[in-house]
């Protein structure tokens, strides 16, 4: 299970190796209301973020990518991810915050290639995608 810069697992990893789908729905909900407070008036943006909501049927990968997508958009939800206070129950991970340096990284990779280039290229898998992230943050 990959680390961060402190040692504890981060939300990121958390999303990418270990949350489960109803945790996930509840960061993309929290992301839609924050994108959409940020392009109030705009009625396209409201139309897309519909669909971006978390839907019945989705799958873990799906709602992976939804997050992401929304991620590169959302700057509340990344200083969120930067601020994290340590929480946990008895039995459950520790999450941190997000390595500085790692966020600066990764959110670079998201919005300068990852996300163009899945959004270019239609054949690419919703499973392929998601493993191409998990390198990202490996990598960042």
């Amino acid at each position: 299970m990959p680390m961060t810069c402190q040692g504890k697992r981060d939300m990121l990893s958390h999303v990418l190796y270990g949350a489960n789908m109803d945790f996930i729905a509840r960061l993309i909900e929290e992301s839609v209301i924050n994108v959409a407070r940020e392009y109030a008036g705009h009625e396209g943006v409201c139309e897309a973020l519909q669909l971006l909501r978390p839907a019945e049927g989705d799958s873990l990968h799906r709602l992976q990518i939804k997050f992401f997508l929304l991620l590169n958009e959302d700057e509340g939800m990344r200083r969120n991810l930067s601020n994290v206070r340590e929480q946990g129950q008895t039995g459950m991970l520790m999450v941190s915050s997000l390595c500085p340096f790692k966020a600066e990284r990764f959110y670079d990779a998201l919005c300068d290639e990852l996300v163009p280039e899945w959004i270019k290229d239609c054949r690419v898998s919703h499973e392929a995608f998601v493993d191409s992230l998990r390198q990202a943050y490996l990598c960042s």
